[in-house]
């Protein structure tokens, strides 16, 4: 499955779970900003469970993630149930001041000077007599 990311507010830090000798998670919920928020719980498993230790509560950040699911089935005469889980590898913090930049940067492209721009300008002060 391919490798998907989504931005948002960090809600929570769950503390790690050890769930046996082999295998230890975290989990963390972050609330997506648009027009209708979902609110995500995301795990970190193994040796990434410390990578939220960088962030805090209302960072906005993006969560490089998996898409994991699998079957559970109780008994053979039991409702096979699947399970979804967001398996978080990557997390970076998001600043307000990276679209002040490209909003910045936009401009000055605006404003350079481009050949047609310069011709245009000749032409407009050029005077016929």
């Amino acid at each position: 499955m391919s490798n998907l990311s989504t931005e948002g507010k960090l809600k929570r830090i769950h503390e790690e779970q050890i769930i046996n000798e082999r295998f230890k998670k975290r989990e963390f919920v972050i609330e997506t900003e648009e027009q209708y928020s979902q609110t995500l719980i995301f795990q970190l498993v193994q040796d990434k469970t410390n990578i939220i230790d960088n962030f805090k509560i209302g960072d906005k950040i993006e969560v490089y993630f998996n898409l994991r699911g699998r079957e559970w089935q109780r008994d053979t005469d039991s409702e096979i149930r699947v399970f979804n889980t967001l398996d978080a590898w990557r997390i970076e913090k998001l600043t307000e001041n990276d679209s002040i930049t490209s909003e910045v940067n936009d401009q000055n492209i605006d404003a350079t000077p481009t050949s047609e721009n310069i011709l245009k300008d000749e032409d407009e002060d050029d005077l016929p007599f």
